[in-house]
C-alpha cells in the first residue's frame, strides 16, 4: 500500500475514533452526574475522575491518562471550558466530602479554588473543614478566615465558618488535656466491623448486642447489578468482653425495597421499634415501624401512624427508655428548631406512642439532632449533634433531665468525639454512663461508620468522718453525696469503725459531700472539678469533723444553764427592763433554730415559806415566758415554765457557822434555761 493511502486511512480511523471517544466523556459526566443526584457519591467520584482524565485536564501530580487520544496539538482551553472544568471539580470535591473520604475531597477543593476561586464561593469553606477533619488545624484557621474575609454575605455559612474555627480551637484543647489518658478505646474486631458500615448498637439482653450493619448481603441480591450493601439488623454475643460466636443476622421479616435498622426494644423484650428507609434524590426517607416477638422471631414490622410518621417528612433513630414511659426519636416534620430535631412521645401500657413533643431548643439547635440515648442510671440524654461547636462533624453531647427540664448540653470530648463523625451511644452499665459504652465512629476508616467499645475508670472520693472534739470515728454517722446543679443525693455510705468514706465519680461536676449524725451539727465539703485538671484517680477529700450540739450550738441540749442579768422587783415576779435584752437574745436564737424548744424555770433563796418561794419562782418564770411569746413573738408551744422555790440551791443559804451568807442566796436566785431540743 502506498504511503499516502496509508495516512488517509489511518485519518478515517483517527475520524471515526475521535468522536465516538468525546461520546464516551460526555457520558462520564452524565452518569456521574445521576449518581451524584442519587446519593451514590462514591460511584459519582469514579466517574467524574474518568470524565477529567479523558478530557486531559491538568492536573499536576493527579493527573492519570490511562486510555485517552493523544493530539499533535492541544487547543487554548476558553473561559468557559475552564468553568465547566472547575464544575466538574467541585462535584468531584463535594462526592468525597459527602462520601466522608476528607482527604480526598480537600485535594480536589483545593484544585477548584487554583483554577476560579471565585466561581466556586463555597469551596474555600469546604476546604477548610475538610482541613480539619483532615487535623490539619492551622491551615484549617487560615483558609476558614479568607473565607470569612473574602465571602460577603451574612448567612448560614458564614456562621458555619464561626463555628468551625470554634471547633478548631475546641479541638486543640481537647488534646492538650490530661483527662484523654483516662479513657481506653478500642474498635470492636473483624466478626463486628466486616465490609460496609456497622453502627446503632444496642443491648438486647446483657449479653447480645445487636446493630446495624450493611455488610453484603447476598439473599438481598437478586439479579446483576444489585447493590449488595443493604442495611438490615445484626447481632453478636458478647460475654466479658469476648465476643463469643460469630455475627448472624436478626429474624425480623424485611423488603428489598426498603432498607432497615436502627433499633430499639421495650423494657420487656418483646416489642421493637425500628427504622425503614428508602433513599430518593440522594436523601434518605425513613419512618418509624414497630414489630412483635412471637417467641421464634419478629413479626413483619407495622408501620407506625401519621401522629408519629408524617407524610413528606422523615422519622427515624427510635430509643425506648428502660423504665418503658418514653419514645424517643429524630425527624424533620414541623415544628422543629432545625433539620433533625430530638422528639419524644410517652408510651401507654401496650407500647403505644401518644402525641409527640419537640425536646425544646436547650437540646435542638438550627442544624441537627440524632440518634438519643437516655441512661436512667445517671438521668443523662446522650445524642449526636452537628450544630454545637465540637470536634468537628457529629459530635456525642449528653444532657442531664427528666423530660421536664433539661441542663446545656455538654460535649463529651476528646477521644469520646473525633474529628470524624461521632453518633449512635449506648451503655452496658446501668449505673454509670461511661464506664462500658459502645457507639460508632467513622475516625478509623475513610467511608464508614464502625463500632468502637470506650472505658473510662471512675475517680474514687475517699475522707474521714470524725468527732470534732475526740478525733474519733463518728461511726453511724450518714455520708450524703447531693448533685447541687439537681440538688439532688447520687450516694449514700454509713460510716463504720474505720471513720472512712469512698465512692466513685463519673461525672465531672460540683458535688457536696454532707456527713450527718444524731446531736451533731452537719458538716460537708464541696467538690468543684475534683481531679480533673490533674488527672488524678483518687481524690482525698478533707476530713469532716462534727461538732457535737451540746458544745457546738449556743445552748446544750437537757442541761440547765443560768440565765445572767435576769432581775425582778423585790418580792415580785415583775420583770425589770434589763433583763430585756438577754431575752431578746434568747428569742433571736430561738428563730435560728425554728424547732427548738425550752424550759423556763425560776429559783428562789431559802427565806420565806415553801410554799411562799415556790409560788414567787413560778411567777417569775411564766414571766419569762410572757415577754418571749408576747413581745418576742415566739410561739407559746414551743417555751414551758417551771418554778422549783428553794428545793435546789447552788450555794449555801448561810455560812459554815450558821451566820447568814448573802453571796449564795445570791446565787440561788436565779433563772434558768434548759434546751429540750433543737
Amino acid at each position: 500500500m502506498k504511503p499516502t493511502v496509508q495516512y488517509l486511512m489511518l485519518a478515517l480511523l483517527i475520524g471515526c475514533v475521535l468522536p465516538a471517544s468525546a461520546q464516551y466523556v460526555v457520558d462520564f459526566k452524565r452518569t456521574a452526574d445521576i449518581y451524584f443526584e442519587k446519593g451514590d457519591y462514591y460511584t459519582a467520584a469514579q466517574y467524574y475522575e474518568k470524565y477529567l482524565t479523558a478530557r486531559q485536564i491538568n492536573l499536576g501530580s493527579s493527573q492519570f491518562l490511562p486510555y485517552t487520544f493523544h493530539q499533535k496539538k492541544a487547543k487554548p482551553t476558553s473561559k468557559k471550558e475552564i468553568g465547566d472544568n472547575t464544575a466538574v471539580i467541585y462535584r468531584l470535591a463535594e462526592s468525597y466530602r459527602l462520601y466522608n473520604d476528607f482527604s480526598s475531597a480537600g485535594h480536589w477543593y483545593e484544585e477548584a479554588l487554583k483554577r476560579d476561586s471565585t466561581g466556586v464561593p463555597l469551596a474555600r469553606y469546604w476546604y477548610g473543614v475538610c482541613l480539619r477533619a483532615d487535623t490539619k488545624y492551622a491551615e484549617a484557621e487560615k483558609e476558614l478566615n479568607r473565607f470569612l474575609t473574602e465571602y460577603k454575605q451574612n448567612d448560614d455559612y458564614a456562621d458555619k465558618a464561626r463555628k468551625e474555627l470554634a471547633n478548631c480551637r475546641f479541638i486543640q484543647e481537647q488534646f492538650a488535656s490530661k483527662s484523654k489518658n483516662k479513657y481506653k478505646m478500642r474498635r470492636l474486631n473483624s466478626f463486628i466491623n466486616q465490609g460496609g458500615a456497622n453502627y446503632a448498637p444496642i443491648w438486647a439482653n446483657n449479653t447480645t448486642l445487636m446493630f446495624t450493619s450493611s455488610r453484603p448481603d447476598s439473599a438481598k441480591v437478586k439479579g446483576a447489578n444489585k447493590n449488595p450493601y443493604v442495611n438490615s439488623l445484626y447481632k453478636t454475643l458478647i460475654v466479658r468482653d469476648t465476643i463469643m460466636g460469630t455475627v448472624e443476622k436478626v429474624k425480623v421479616k424485611d423488603t428489598r425495597e426498603t432498607q432497615q435498622g436502627v433499633a430499639t426494644l421495650s423494657y420487656d423484650g418483646k416489642k421493637m421499634f425500628l427504622t425503614r428507609w428508602v433513599t430518593q434524590d440522594g436523601r434518605n426517607i425513613g419512618a418509624l415501624y414497630s414489630s412483635t416477638w412471637n417467641g421464634t422471631e419478629w413479626a413483619e414490622p407495622e408501620k407506625l401512624s401519621a401522629l408519629i410518621n408524617v407524610q413528606g417528612y422523615s422519622t427515624e433513630q427510635p430509643f425506648v427508655t428502660s423504665d418503658g414511659k418514653y419514645l424517643i426519636f429524630a425527624s424533620d416534620r414541623p415544628g422543629g428548631a432545625g433539620k433533625y430535631d430530638l422528639w419524644y412521645c410517652t408510651l401507654d401500657a401496650s407500647g403505644n406512642p401518644g402525641a409527640p413533643v419537640n425536646m425544646g431548643t436547650t437540646i435542638n439547635t438550627r442544624d441537627d439532632e440524632n440518634a438519643p440515648y437516655y441512661h436512667e442510671g445517671t438521668q443523662t440524654l446522650v445524642f449526636s449533634s452537628n450544630g454545637r461547636v465540637g470536634m468537628g462533624g457529629y459530635d456525642l453531647f449528653a444532657s442531664k433531665g427528666d423530660f421536664s427540664s433539661w441542663e446545656e448540653p455538654r460535649n463529651l470530648g476528646f477521644p469520646v468525639n473525633s474529628t470524624k463523625d461521632d453518633i449512635y451511644f449506648t451503655s452496658h452499665d446501668t449505673k454509670y454512663l461511661l464506664k462500658d459504652a459502645y457507639f460508632s465512629s467513622d475516625r478509623s476508616s475513610v467511608c464508614c461508620l464502625e463500632l468502637f467499645n470506650l472505658r473510662r475508670p471512675n475517680r474514687e472520693v475517699s475522707g474521714k468522718v470524725l468527732d470534732c472534739a475526740t478525733q474519733a470515728p463518728l461511726v453511724g454517722a450518714s455520708v450524703n453525696v447531693v448533685d447541687t446543679v439537681q440538688n439532688k443525693i447520687i450516694y449514700t455510705q454509713s460510716i463504720d469503725a474505720t471513720g472512712s468514706y469512698t465512692f466513685e465519680l463519673e461525672d465531672v461536676r460540683p458535688l457536696k459531700v454532707v456527713a450527718t449524725k444524731n446531736h451533731y451539727l452537719t458538716g460537708y465539703v464541696m467538690l468543684t472539678n475534683p481531679g480533673e485538671e490533674l488527672g488524678m484517680d483518687t481524690l482525698i477529700s478533707p476530713t469532716l469533723c462534727l461538732n457535737h450540739e451540746d458544745t457546738a450550738k449556743p445552748y446544750p441540749v437537757n442541761r440547765p444553764v443560768v440565765m445572767k442579768n435576769i432581775f425582778y422587783d423585790f418580792n415580785k415576779s415583775t420583770l425589770r427592763p434589763e433583763s430585756y435584752p438577754v431575752l431578746d437574745t434568747l428569742a433571736a436564737v430561738m428563730r435560728m433554730y425554728p424547732n427548738m424548744e425550752i424550759e423556763m424555770s425560776a429559783h428562789t433563796d431559802s427565806k420565806g415559806t415553801d410554799q411562799y418561794n415556790l409560788k414567787l419562782s413560778a411567777a417569775r418564770a411564766q414571766s419569762c415566758v410572757d415577754y418571749l411569746v408576747k413581745t418576742a413573738k415566739i410561739e407559746e408551744a414551743r417555751i414551758h415554765s417551771k418554778g422549783f422555790g428553794e428545793c435546789c440551791p447552788i450555794a449555801p443559804n448561810t455560812k459554815p457557822n450558821g451566820a447568814d451568807n448573802p453571796d449564795g442566796r445570791a446565787l440561788n436566785r436565779r433563772t434558768e434555761l434548759k434546751v429540750l431540743h433543737y
